[in-house]
């Protein structure tokens, strides 16, 4: 059940950053103006601008690799917390007036609506994270188990010799 639902985290996540990192990509100009007109300071949205597509295109990779997995589920935690906080501070009322500068995937939305996609998708990240913590750390128990018990084995067929 554990692996069931930890791999349908995985396929989730997938659907969101794959089809919002390559609208970026495709839509560069759409992108960086949106993020040019966020209330930010200038170094930060030329930060955003420069790194952002790169940091979702290694999430997905990340994510996509089996050993690597888990630290996909690490990044995508702290980019959905990340844009959560802003999406919650623009909801809150923070800045006088707030552009969205979202892209074709969930640019419908208003800003409540925004922050209940946003909240959904962080827990998602971090219900795969922990399971896929758990399912590790049951792995290598179990491996350890195994290891012992075919050790001790070994032992008593040797003695018994």
């Amino acid at each position: 059940m554990k692996k069931n639902i930890y791999h349908t985290t995985i396929v989730l996540l997938l659907l969101l950053w794959i089809p919002v990192t390559l609208d970026k990509i495709i839509n560069f100009n759409n992108f960086q103006s949106g993020i040019l007109r966020q209330p930010l300071p200038r170094y930060l949205t030329f930060f955003v601008i420069s790194f952002l597509p790169i940091i979702e295109t290694v999430t997905i990779t990340l994510l996509l690799i089996d050993r690597l997995r888990l630290l996909g589920l690490f990044l995508s935690s702290i980019l959905m917390a990340i844009f959560t906080s802003y999406v919650a501070l623009a909801v809150i009322g923070t800045w006088e007036k707030l552009p969205c500068g979202c892209g074709s995937v969930i640019s419908g939305l208003n800003w409540t609506e925004h922050l209940m996609f946003n909240i959904a998708y962080l827990v998602i990240s971090l219900v795969g994270l922990t399971l896929g913590i758990k399912i590790k750390k049951d792995s290598i128990s179990q491996f350890t188990i195994f290891k012992i018990s075919k050790s001790n084995y070994q032992k008593q067929k040797v003695s018994d010799r």
